[in-house]
């Protein structure tokens, strides 16, 4: 289904698109941008997410011809840094690097969600996909998911696994229903604070994205597996979940996705040039590189797929976190 949302974009109206006067249509066409563009990121610094951002910013800046500049809101899995650009004027100054943890997950786990992300955002351009492995202490008692999954069923309640963000989260939720798991769950500031727990073996599983591949490299830390679909050039040894023996994340991708996302209500004369930036910025050589170093990978959308996608996707998650049995929080 993500594979053919990405490829068939059937029309459709844009989420959250408004009608305006013609005259003011108009002049936002004209004069769109002429002062520069605020993205914020709700991510913490230092992490791929956030890191990788800035590249994008200067790359559409040269295509906007304005500075974009990148403002870091961290806090509460990326909803501080969504509600504000919620909550922004629809002008197309102040845009989201936001996805599957900051806008699809944290309102699928709260009996009283803060937005609809279909209703509260307007897409603009996406996707950048995540890669995303399990990984243990280098001195793990496993180097595959046969034998992790014996080890953890052997001893109950002995290992804990630890979680970064809501997608690590829902992953190990998932792979714990499927698979009978018992393992204890402690819950991270971000993902640099779990790596930093898993290098002495304080905790000893964590589903992440490539923040941990340099002590892979350096043998402090093991990968056994990947939730993408095929292998990773960065790390070609390490096999999928199909390739383990093991049914694929049902949620998918499996390591989540990001994209520029602006408030509800934003003119299409506005999007339009929008999208054309940020397209363009995603394909910039020096952007390209840089996501490839860190495990991430763009699959172009056009606006009306990328609204589809959103739609997709929140259902998805919703049902992803009542099947699981995951409590939610008011």
């Amino acid at each position: 289904m993500y594979t053919l949302l990405k490829r068939i974009g059937a029309p459709m109206v844009l989420a959250g698109a408004t009608l305006a006067l013609p005259g003011m249509q108009a002049a936002a066409a004209e004069t769109y941008p002429n002062r520069p563009v605020t993205l914020v990121s709700p991510y913490l610094a230092g992490g791929a997410a956030d890191t990788i951002v800035r590249s994008i910013a200067s790359a559409a800046a040269r295509q906007l011809g304005q500075p974009v500049v990148v403002e870091s809101k961290p806090g509460a899995e990326g909803l501080i840094g969504s509600t504000d650009v919620m909550r922004a004027q629809p002008d197309g100054y102040r845009l989201l690097w936001g996805g599957a943890g900051s806008m699809m997950i944290v309102p699928a786990l709260r009996n009283n969600p803060p937005f609809d992300p279909v209703k509260a955002f307007t897409p603009v351009a996406g996707s950048v996909d995540f890669s995303f492995f399990l990984y243990t202490p280098a001195d793990f008692p496993a180097n595959n998911m046969a034998e992790f999954m014996q080890e953890v069923k052997k001893n109950p309640n002995k290992y804990n696994y630890g979680t970064g963000n809501n997608q690590g989260r829902l992953t190990f939720a998932y792979m714990n229903k499927e698979y009978g798991l018992e393992m204890q769950h402690v819950a991270y500031r971000g993902e640099t604070a779990v790596i930093n727990d898993l290098l002495p073996g304080r905790v000893q599983a964590f589903f992440g994205t490539t923040a941990a591949l340099p002590y892979v490299k350096e043998g402090k830390i093991k990968a056994l597996v990947t939730t993408l679909p095929e292998r990773t050039p960065l790390m070609p040894d390490v096999p999928t979940m199909k390739e383990s023996g093991l049914s694929e994340v049902p949620f998918s991708p499996g390591g989540g996705w990001l994209g520029i996302f602006g408030p509800a209500g934003m003119d299409a004369s506005i999007v339009a040039p929008l999208h054309k930036a940020f397209s363009a910025a995603f394909e910039d050589e020096d952007v390209k590189q840089k996501m490839y170093q860190a495990g991430l990978s763009y699959t172009p959308m056009t606006v009306p797929e990328l609204t589809e996608f959103v739609r997709t996707q929140r259902d998805q998650y919703i049902h992803a976190v009542k099947d699981l049995g995951i409590p939610k929080t008011d």
